[in-house]
């Protein structure tokens, strides 16, 4: 490493000292600058900024102890050197000399080759010493970058994973990255039908390359959401999503869950994450681990949107939670664990079982590094049903409307692998007056096509489900007799017009089935809310201005007024 030219301050009342040391240092290639006293020293060392000082210790007006202590009282960020020159009587000067803030001393006479190797080793050291400023700036300007890039990285991430969408006031969380950006997401949101979903991601890694992994999943889950679609078709979604778009090591642990409280059931998709755990009002537990791999990992065509389904037993708690959680380390050298955690929640009240479980994880973090990020999610479940959410009335279409019609109809095949309300509804959701409507027609479409299919072609009974462990029989008949469907159709019929200076849509729904028994199901809400089964019909008559079932019930007509 060649070293640069260095300036170098010469002092000392001798003449002799002063041009021996600047001789030498001149022949090195230096340059050189003298002053012959102790104030004059100062003054040229604040002028000039010497990289490195040759200082008599015995000068007039001011001797080279008091101006070694004023050289080093002057800011400095760099190491300016201050070697004393000193007769070899006066080694106690010498001393004070270094005790003062002086580097090094050359006793008079000087030696010249002694001198020679003291310049050229200081230049060495100065010129490391420059490398290293140098570098501390560039770190400098690279931490500033850095913050300055993390600051829009956040902002642009908060933005595209909607990290200011408020939560559903049933839903508490906690989340602590292990560093500036967390790879754990968590998301809640409801559909029409006023089931609350709620999605707990965590992707591999963590920081911003985690962040990132992450990211493609919030604007999935919330715009599926917000259209009706399935816990089954939004898990496929997001997988087709991650494995289309990250490599394949950047896969994402996902624990999805719609809580249907009207319904009073929980469905989980589980790919990767601990187990979903619901602890009810008498402390019991029911758990849905994983079943599935995470999202990214497995090509469209293999992946498993299958779900799990279990009953609300009145009222509980639900927590998803990343392997964070339970891999924290406590004072015993051992992991939190599943099963401390679960112990947590059953002690606890149902109203303090989150706040208790973050008790126990602070407690825990105290004595421990975090390694990963740590979320979790406390969905309290209400104990009673209550009513579905009231649709929000859309002002009324003042303008006329054009007629329009359009007639839908499915075969065996395509119940089996289409879903049809969402086509229908998104063929809806084009028309500029039922824009505003959609929630409505979600609810509506929904029951009377599901009705059609469960009881006019699949011959399901709603009885099953009040008995214990009914639901999830219901559920597996229904998915059973679907796909073993090889007859049968379905049609959806929607006309948008005029009608009396009203705007309204009819909606009729046909299946080739042989029909029920209606009449008792178009009773008024409130009794419908006391009768075990056959609340949707009820639903869809208070949403509608006329709800009428033709000939043997296999055909329905609602009339919506907008």
């Amino acid at each position: 490493m060649s070293a640069k030219p260095l300036k170098i301050l010469v002092v000392d009342d001798g003449a002799a000292n002063v041009a021996m040391v600047s001789a030498v240092a001149s022949h090195l290639g230096h340059s050189v600058v003298t002053a012959h006293d102790g104030l004059e020293a100062v003054r040229r060392y604040r002028e000039v900024a010497p990289d490195l000082v040759f200082l008599g210790v015995m000068m007039p007006q001011m001797d080279g102890l008091a101006a070694v202590r004023e050289m080093r009282s002057l800011a400095a960020e760099r190491w300016v050197p201050v070697v004393l020159l000193a007769a070899p009587d006066r080694m106690d000067d010498v001393i004070e000399g270094l005790a003062c803030g002086g580097d090094d001393y050359l006793v008079e006479p000087v030696d010249a080759r002694l001198l020679r190797a003291k310049i050229d080793a200081y230049a060495r050291a100065i010129a490391l010493q420059r490398e290293l400023i140098d570098y501390v700036e560039e770190l400098g300007q690279w931490q500033s970058r850095q913050r300055s890039e993390q600051e829009l990285a956040r902002h642009v991430m908060a933005r595209l994973t909607d990290a200011g969408v408020a939560l559903d006031p049933l839903v508490q969380i906690y989340n602590r990255p292990a560093d500036h950006f967390s790879g754990d997401l968590i998301c809640t949101a409801r559909t029409p039908a006023d089931v609350l979903h709620v999605l707990l991601a965590d992707a591999a890694g963590h920081g911003l390359a985690a962040a990132l992994s992450a990211m493609p999943l919030p604007q999935v889950f919330y715009g599926m959401t917000a259209k009706g679609f399935s816990l089954s078709a939004i898990a496929a979604e997001l997988n087709r999503k991650i494995e289309r778009l990250m490599p394949a090591d950047r896969f994402v642990a996902a624990t999805l869950a719609a809580i249907d409280v009207q319904q009073q059931t929980i469905e989980v998709w589980n790919g990767g994450n601990p187990a979903a755990i619901y602890v009810d009002a008498s402390g019991g537990v029911t758990r849905w681990p994983s079943r599935h791999v995470p999202l990214g990992i497995l090509p469209p065509e293999t992946f498993s949107d299958a779900t799990e389904i279990g009953r609300i037993q009145g009222g509980g708690t639900l927590l998803l939670c990343s392997d964070g959680l339970i891999d924290i380390e406590r004072e015993s050298s051992e992991r939190l664990g599943l099963a401390a955690v679960e112990q947590v929640l059953r002690q606890a009240p149902a109203s303090a079982r989150f706040h208790r479980l973050v008790d126990t994880l602070q407690a825990a973090l105290d004595s421990a590094a975090v390694h990963d990020d740590i979320s979790l999610a406390c969905v309290q479940v209400p104990r009673e049903r209550r009513q579905r959410a009231r649709i929000r009335q859309a002002e009324p279409v003042q303008a006329a409307v054009s007629d329009w019609r359009c007639t839908l109809s499915w075969g065996a095949a395509e119940l089996r692998s289409i879903d049809v309300v969402q086509v229908a509804l998104s063929i809806l959701s084009q028309l500029q007056a039922l824009k505003p409507h959609q929630g409505a027609l979600f609810l509506i479409v929904s029951e009377l096509y599901n009705n059609a299919l469960d009881h006019g072609l699949l011959g399901l009974d709603s009885a099953i489900k009040e008995q214990q462990g009914g639901f999830e029989r219901y559920l597996e008949q229904r998915a059973r007799r679907l796909q073993a469907l090889s007859e049968g159709s379905i049609e959806l019929g929607f006309h948008l017009r005029m009608a009396a200076g009203q705007a309204v849509l009819d909606i009729r729904v046909r299946d080739s089935g042989p029909g029920f028994d209606y009449a008792d199901y178009l009773a008024p809400q409130a009794d419908a809310d006391r009768r075990p089964h056959g609340r949707g019909i009820a639903l869809v008559r208070s949403l509608c201005r006329e709800l009428v079932y033709k000939g043997c019930g296999n055909e329905v007509l609602a009339r919506y007024a907008l």
